[in-house]
This record gives C-alpha cells, sequence and structure tokens, in this order.
C-alpha cells in the first residue's frame, strides 16, 4: 500500500513538473511604450500604447493619439481644428469614444481578437491594434 502511494505521489509530481513546464512565460515584467501608425503612414498620426506587466500579466494599459505634426495629443478638444467641418467634427468624437472603449475591451479580455472595431472608429482601431502589437512585442520572451 505505501508503495502505491509513493507511486501516485511521484506520478502526480510529474505531471504537475510537465504541466508547469509547458505554461512556458510570455512576457517580461516591466512597463513598454510603443507606438505605430498603422498603414496611415501619409499622416502625422501615431499610435502610443504603454503596457504594465507583472508575473507575465498585463495589469495596466494606456493608449492614446498623437498628431506630432501639431504637437498634440488626439482627443477631446482636437475636433476645433475642424469646427467649420460638422461631418470630421463628428468623427473627431466617434475616434476618441472608441480609443476608451478599444482599451478598457482589452483590458477586460487580454485579447485584441475579442476586441472589435467600431462603426465610425475604424482608423483608431487600427492605430491602436498596431501599437499595442508593437508594444507587446517588445515585452515578449524572446
Amino acid at each position: 500500500m505505501r508503495k502505491l502511494q509513493v507511486l501516485g505521489l511521484l506520478l502526480l509530481v510529474l505531471v504537475l513538473s510537465s504541466v508547469a513546464l509547458k505554461a512556458k512565460k510570455q512576457f517580461n515584467d516591466g512597463i513598454y511604450t510603443g507606438e505605430s501608425q498603422s498603414r496611415y503612414t501619409s499622416e502625422p498620426f501615431w499610435g502610443q500604447a504603454t503596457v504594465e506587466i507583472k508575473n507575465d500579466k498585463i495589469v495596466k494599459l494606456t493608449f492614446r493619439i498623437v498628431d506630432k505634426e501639431k504637437n498634440e495629443i488626439f482627443g477631446p478638444d482636437y475636433e476645433q481644428h475642424f469646427k467649420d467641418n460638422a461631418e470630421y467634427a463628428q468623427q473627431c468624437r466617434n475616434e476618441v469614444n472608441a480609443m476608451k472603449v478599444y482599451t478598457d475591451k482589452f483590458m477586460a479580455t487580454k485579447n485584441m481578437q475579442h476586441v472589435d472595431a467600431i462603426t465610425g472608429a475604424t482608423w483608431s482601431y487600427n492605430i491602436f491594434r498596431d501599437a499595442l502589437s508593437v508594444t507587446l512585442e517588445k515585452a515578449r520572451v524572446k
């Protein structure tokens, strides 16, 4: 009986060790920042994502879009540049609202495949996705 208990215990240790080895670490701990223009390389806008990683988990994410030509953050006040164009002003509002939704959704799921583009805010989605990808690649264990 004692031999069976020892054998069972050894088997359990082997299984747990095997599972632990397969759960390979993806990311290094730290704070990482990356940026991307996505496909919009003729525009002065850059998405900047910053992630904080602890114990292989993303614990914080910030995202913003910067107009490097105007040296200005794309945000609620950015629509002032289009005060004579109601359609562009509304587009700015859509994109600003979507940026928060994308960030919140990613943090809730930790998976970009669960973050859907919002109609009328595809531009910010593409920039968010690509800036986050660049940032996570910097954090990835090589």
